[in-house]
């Protein structure tokens, strides 16, 4: 049975790795033929490239790992096994909400941390589960992938990109509270960056 687990978390991870190839410049070619008006606001800086470096370094990390399991250590017996099948789990909550996210945000998407005279606060579907979506399913196909083969090369990779995130994170709302205002700051208390929260929790705070 372990080989064929072991076997299944690769493959899945190559597909992962080649549909976010294939997500990613499908959403970069629709971009760049859309007619919209010009950025009032963008940033050019570093942090600007953090969702480009999360999405490429998962696609060769992931690819390069399912192949070669370089950078690897065995998961022997059963809790070799939970930790593969929980990278499973965790790589098709990534897929799901990446899915989701996509579908919520539509032509609002930019892959730039930007704001154009047409840009809507979205804050409905993925976006009312936590304000960046996207950039957490990026995170968890990272630690899904991680888990799912015991890359200690993939897991340093995550954890590294945790604070490059967040940084970006909080570039973009910068950009969104100078362009929205109230309303964002609104929508940033009543729903989490990141991490979501407990139903009830996040219950009590709306109240």
């Amino acid at each position: 049975m372990g080989p064929v687990v072991e076997s299944v978390t690769r493959i899945a991870v190559a597909v992962a790795a080649l549909s976010l190839a294939a997500i990613g410049l499908a959403e970069l070619a629709r971009e760049a033929v859309r007619s919209r008006p010009k950025p009032v606001r963008r940033d050019t800086g570093p942090l600007a490239t953090v969702n480009f470096a999360g999405i490429g370094g998962f696609v060769l990390a992931g690819m390069g790992t399912a192949l070669s399991m370089a950078g690897t250590i065995p998961l022997p017996g059963p809790a070799g096994m939970a930790a593969r099948l929980l990278g499973l789990l965790v790589l098709a909550t990534a897929g799901w909400l990446a899915a989701w996210g996509l579908r919520s945000i539509g032509r609002q998407l930019a892959s730039p941390p930007e704001v154009r005279p047409d840009t809507v606060l979205v804050t409905h579907g993925a976006f009312g589960l936590v304000r960046h979506p996207l950039y957490l399913s990026i995170l968890l196909l990272w630690a899904g992938g991680a888990l799912a083969l015991g890359s200690w090369l993939m897991a340093a990779g995550a954890v590294l990109l945790v604070p490059a995130f967040v940084a970006r994170c909080r570039l973009e709302e910068r950009l969104l509270v100078g362009h929205f205002g109230g309303a964002y700051l609104s929508y940033a208390a009543r729903v989490p960056m990141l991490l979501p929260r407990p139903r009830g929790i996040r219950g009590r705070q709306a109240r």
